[in-house]
């Protein structure tokens, strides 16, 4: 039998997906598989570690986000040397005892080593699984800006969703500003691995802007772009606290009001008084600006002529 008849389906026979259970955070976090990229030191452990705080703690928003489903357990596969040692300080005391497995992703190029983590995966049911990080998970020699690669790498993630866990890959972003700086290509190997990721967060940190987020996700009510800020819990705890940043409010340099002569002599053109000499002009004028005659006269000489009947504004003389 072919694939369409074998394994294909009517549209009547799939079944409906709401958007509550298309993600663990709203607009954030998929159910399926999320790719979180960013520069090295962005924030990118951080980021994951305070979604998984607020998951497993059942907090009802994270950075202002609906938080639609609490989970009991999460299983962190991580590649750098000393990440584990880390991600225990930044989780330690902020998340239920038992809530949390962490196990080192060696190995890759064995080709049962993928086969022995969905075992294992199938029976512990985590509520998300998070790979930190994707390059270090690769097998020697492999490129993951190669689409053989990128493609075979989803290939390995996709057991693991099928079986209904989340999957969290934290990858780089590329250096420079070619392909890979727009959300659409962020993470290294651009399109092709992006291509099978429900949604991505780009996290970003600039020294002018601060920590940036933005994301691109399938069935996402909106893309998100959003400032925010990440600090520790207390002096001594690494536990991560995120917050929405308030936008910086930008001054705005007021209008210089114009000159007590200026604002007189426009006055004066537009009421048009009966007076024709300077003098009478300026007495008529002092109660109004509190100036003095003798302060007024010489600024309406230099500012109006009376000519033709009307009192207009002075015309500068050639050069």
């Amino acid at each position: 039998m072919g694939a369409t008849k074998d394994k294909g389906r009517q549209l009547h026979e799939i079944e409906r997906v709401p958007y509550e259970d298309a993600f663990l955070i709203g607009d954030l976090l998929t159910t399926r598989t999320t790719l979180l990229a960013g520069e090295p030191k962005a924030g990118k452990t951080l980021l994951s570690a305070g979604m998984g705080i607020a998951l497993l703690n059942g907090e009802p928003t994270f950075l202002g986000l609906p938080v639609h489903r609490r989970i009991d357990h999460i299983v962190y596969g991580l590649t750098d040397d000393g990440a584990a040692e880390e991600l225990k300080e930044r989780l330690d005391g902020a998340v239920p005892d038992d809530s949390v497995t962490i196990f080192p992703v060696r190995d890759a190029r064995d080709s049962g080593y993928w086969k022995g983590i969905y075992e294992d995966l199938a029976d512990i049911r985590p509520g998300l699984f998070v790979l930190d990080n994707m390059l270090g998970a690769l097998a020697p020699g492999e490129d993951i800006s190669s689409p053989v690669t990128a493609q075979r790498f989803g290939h390995s993630l996709r057991p693991i969703t099928d079986m209904g866990i989340p999957v969290l890959v934290v990858t780089h972003t590329p250096k420079g500003t070619a392909e890979g700086m727009s959300v659409a290509s962020s993470p290294i190997g651009g399109r092709a691995i992006a291509a099978g990721a429900r949604g991505i967060i780009t996290l970003r940190n600039s020294g002018k802007r601060g920590r940036r987020i933005e994301v691109k996700m399938n069935r996402a009510r909106e893309d998100l772009n959003l400032d925010v800020t990440v600090y520790r819990a207390s002096a001594t705890s690494e536990v991560p606290v995120w917050k929405r940043a308030r936008p910086q409010i930008k001054a705005v340099d007021m209008p210089k009001a114009k000159p007590w002569d200026e604002v007189l002599a426009a006055r004066i053109i537009e009421e048009q008084p009966e007076e024709t000499n300077y003098r009478p002009l300026a007495q008529r004028y002092a109660p109004t600006v509190g100036k003095s005659v003798e302060t007024i006269r010489p600024k309406l000489r230099d500012a109006l002529e009376y000519v033709g009947g009307r009192w207009t504004l002075r015309r500068s003389e050639p050069a």
